[in-house]
């Protein structure tokens, strides 16, 4: 990949993060990015979709790196350092940050299969590997992938009120209450 479609790429997941992909254009992805025009038709000749699309997998890829990361050995530890990641997104952007593959799916059409499939095949990448390493710490299978879908979509839903919040304290109540969901059973 070139260092100029990396970086489309690049400022397209996080503009899409924090503003939806309808409200993203190309012209915004050049301005972030810094790369000419002429660079985003000729790596991205389907158009924002296949941007979006791009952004997406990055995103993917790069939430399931953090994840693969982790070296807990409870679950605990596990839901820490999965929601950890999250906080670092939002403390970095000033609790303006979302995520690229949410922002992609809220967008979309209903009757986009193609973007929707590459979201959902994200988002069940995150739960798989989330719920794999809530099973090694000796969760039961069924209850493993139960939390991790809630976690993920815990976390979702607290980036959302995390900007409208201006805050990252949504956040921290997740995790914490992740937590005591852990405890309670």
């Amino acid at each position: 990949m070139s260092e100029s479609r990396d970086k489309m790429i690049r400022s397209a997941a996080s503009l899409i993060g924090s503003h939806g992909m309808n409200a993203t254009s190309f012209s915004d992805v050049l301005a972030d990015s810094g790369v000419s025009r002429g660079s985003i038709y000729h790596h991205f000749p389907q158009g924002k979709r296949q941007l979006a699309a791009c952004a997406i997998r990055l995103t993917s890829d790069q939430v399931l790196a953090h994840l693969r990361s982790s070296t807990a050995v409870n679950a605990e530890d596990a839901l820490t350092h999965f929601v950890a990641l999250f906080r670092q997104v939002v403390a970095a952007a000033g609790a303006a940050a979302g995520c690229a593959v949410a922002g992609v799916t809220i967008d979309v059409a209903d009757d986009d299969d193609d973007l929707l499939a590459v979201a959902r095949e994200a988002f069940q990448s995150w739960v798989s590997l989330l719920g794999s390493q809530l099973e090694d710490t000796g969760m039961r299978h069924e209850r493993a992938h139960a939390v991790a879908v809630i976690s993920i979509a815990s976390v979702e839903g607290a980036l959302i009120l995390c900007r409208t919040e201006g805050s990252d304290e949504p956040l921290r109540v997740v995790q914490s209450q992740l937590l005591a969901l852990l405890r309670s059973t």
